[in-house]
């Protein structure tokens, strides 16, 4: 039993490190074929990403908890922290998740949003292997950093919180740059200056058909110039970046619009709607769009 929460007052240094990294790579290559994603260092998620992907996110992972657990061992411990401790140990507490990607090839992984069944399930053996991986953790910490009571407690907890945040952000970052395509041309045209030149914004159905092209390529600029001058103040090419890529970390990587199924809903006034279905690894989103009677979008949201 003392071999499956606290190994390391055996195995520490570069052997853990060795180990934990192999554990790491499996649990890469598993959780993709799988469809499982270990999006942060306490986060794991029915969803897919690619195998580069899969492998940086488990570097992040690794990085962040390394690094607040040795800044928080600097600054707490009265003896000598050395890194490669901290190093061996942190990743050899992350094997329970190869574990568990194992025991996602039985049929628990939620096969989409609305598969409630296997989504509580998944939920509470996901819960299970966090709460094994936090005991690990913290076993790795106090030994690596020679700390008990509370004095380990309090810095484990801030330092785990911490690695938690700076491993969301730094994903997402990571995200953005491999789910996002580089921005394309000849969307809606460009001109001599690389800015966008809409054109016949009365044809909303082709205005719809651009837009999620645009998703598609990256090119958040494009689809900016169809908005109306509100929606330009509230939603610049930034905040569109930083949306979509939030839409792929929560339901998996963008496959394809389903243009050919565009479709008319009820209007309200001069307000006109439509809406696109979107593919994602993880189930089906709606790109709706409403138009004003000018042609220009005055709404839009990426929805179930």
């Amino acid at each position: 039993m003392k071999w499956l929460i606290n190994p390391f007052e055996r195995i520490a240094g570069w052997q853990a490190l060795f180990i934990g990294l192999i554990a790491m790579a499996l649990t890469a290559v598993i959780g993709k074929i799988n469809n499982i994603a270990f999006d942060g260092v306490l986060d794991i998620h029915a969803g897919t990403f690619s195998f580069i992907a899969s492998f940086a996110i488990q570097v992040v992972n690794l990085l962040s908890v390394f690094l607040t657990m040795w800044i928080a061992g600097i600054c707490f411990s009265k003896t000598k922290v050395r890194a490669i401790d901290i190093a061996g140990t942190m990743a050899l507490a992350r094997a329970p998740m190869l574990l568990l990607s194992v025991i996602c090839f039985l049929p628990i992984v939620p096969a989409g949003l609305y598969d409630i069944p296997r989504m509580i399930i998944f939920s509470i053996i996901c819960v299970s292997f966090i709460v094994w991986m936090i005991a690990l953790m913290y076993n790795a910490y106090t030994v690596s950093c020679h700390l008990k009571g509370v004095k380990a407690v309090v810095s484990f907890i801030g330092a785990l919180l911490v690695a938690e945040a700076i491993s969301k952000v730094a994903i997402y970052f990571l995200m953005s740059s491999l789910l996002i395509n580089n921005p394309a041309t000849g969307i809606s045209g460009t001109n001599e200056k690389d800015e966008i030149v809409v054109t016949d914004m009365s044809d909303i159905n082709q205005t719809a058909k651009n837009v999620a092209k645009a998703y598609e390529q990256g090119n958040f600029e494009a689809i900016t110039a169809y908005f109306d001058e509100t929606m330009k103040k509230a939603l610049p090419p930034s905040g569109l970046r930083m949306g979509w890529a939030q839409v792929n970390m929560a339901y998996g990587q963008y496959k394809n619009a389903e243009i050919e199924n565009l479709q008319e809903l009820e209007a309200a006034g001069e307000i006109r709607r439509l809406q696109i279905p979107l593919n994602f690894g993880n189930g089906k989103l709606y790109l709706r769009l409403a138009f004003n009677s000018d042609g220009t979008i005055c709404e839009m949201f990426i929805q179930p």
